[in-house]
């Protein structure tokens, strides 16, 4: 019986091999044996097919929206482009690299190459100084994020502790998350309202209005790191900071819950105690999560825009005090309160941007590549 089974087995093995080729008693050798085909497997073949026509929004959008949007962002960073014509005329038109002379917002008439705006940005003396002033706005509303990281881990620490009523809290953090951001800047604009209808202002002074902070005393125009100025960033990094907790203590009591028991049981055996177990056991567990929220809270710090321009109510416009970097970018697009639209300057910033993250969330990578060594 094994003896048949065996040679059962070796005849379909020979049969799948078109190579090998069969021998007649009198020598004559014959075609090969022909490999059969394998049938196709229609669930597999419809399960595929579902899964790319359920892919195709996000693959199209992506192309069309990312990639060859940032393509041609490139291409009219080095040209003289102002929504002057539509784009689709002007990028058939275009003398790449030829000589421009451009108009810019201050009034500058200027002559130059296809490097036109990037020398504009780093060596126009006669601009006000924009560019620096709301890439400085931005830099500083990163200070929140350090700031959102020690207290999300510190939520979620106790939050992964067993006790009562720990989803509720889940919950409750997570809210603002889901909340509407239009309304959560109207909630902000009245706690800090200036005088005596701001919650903050009454509950430090009571009725002493000689003593009110202006939290929300209106965009002056002013220098960014002026006091004034400090004070309205600061408010911007209060509410962020709420706004965005609930998401990352979700993501670190996740984290938390994936540590390996068995190393905190050796820890404790060993007579480590909280603090020593939570910063030698937890935290190097917990740091992939910790670099994810790191690499996408910098990214998404240096692209904020809603939250300023909603609370001081800038209408797409630029003000020192106030207005972050990519509020300079909309101010320059067709959308912005530009009454000369400068589409071109405006991709070149927007270019200058996407190096400051690259460089910075290479940065972080080496950060994780030291720290798995």
């Amino acid at each position: 019986m094994e003896n048949k089974n065996t040679n059962l087995e070796e005849a379909e093995a020979l049969a799948e091999m078109p190579e090998v080729e069969a021998v007649m008693g009198d020598g004559a050798a014959v075609a090969p044996a022909k490999k059969r085909k394998k049938p196709i497997n229609q669930q597999k073949l419809q399960d595929n097919l579902w899964g790319w026509l359920f892919c195709t929004p996000l693959i199209v959008g992506t192309t069309l929206f990312v990639y060859i949007a940032f393509v041609i962002a490139i291409l009219l960073s080095f040209s003289n482009y102002q929504e002057a014509t539509p784009l689709w005329n002007f990028l058939g038109n275009i003398e790449w690299g030829s000589a421009a002379i451009v108009r810019v917002e201050s009034g500058e008439f200027i002559t130059d190459t296809s490097l036109i705006w990037y020398r504009y940005i780093f060596e126009s003396t006669t601009q006000s100084n924009d560019f620096w002033y709301t890439l400085f706005n931005t830099v500083f509303y990163l200070i929140g994020i350090p700031i959102g990281m020690i207290l999300s881990v510190f939520f979620a620490v106790c939050m992964s502790r067993d006790i009562k009523g720990a989803n509720i809290f889940r919950v409750i953090y997570y809210i603002p998350c889901v909340a509407s951001t239009v309304a959560i800047t109207y909630t902000f604009q009245r706690l800090f309202a200036t005088g005596g209808s701001g919650v903050i202002n009454r509950l430090l002074f009571g009725d002493d209005s000689t003593r009110y902070i202006n939290w929300l005393n209106g965009a002056q125009n002013t220098r960014p790191w002026s006091s004034g100025a400090i004070i309205y960033k600061w408010v911007i990094i209060i509410m962020s900071v709420w706004k965005g907790l609930g998401g990352t203590i979700i993501l670190y009591v996740a984290g938390l819950s994936g540590v390996n028991a068995s190393h905190k049981e050796a820890a404790s055996i060993d007579g480590a105690n909280a603090w020593i177990t939570f910063w030698k056991i937890e935290i190097p567990q917990l740091w992939p999560t910790i670099f994810y929220n790191m690499v996408t809270a910098v990214i998404g710090g240096m692209q904020i825009y809603t939250e300023p321009d909603l609370l001081f109510s800038t209408n797409g416009g630029v003000n020192f005090e106030v207005t972050p970097y990519v509020g300079k970018i909309f101010y320059l697009g067709p959308m912005g309160n530009n009454p000369s639209p400068n589409c071109a300057y405006a991709c070149a910033l927007g270019i200058i941007l996407a190096l400051i993250i690259f460089v910075l969330t290479l940065f972080q990578f080496l950060i994780d590549s030291k720290m798995d060594k």
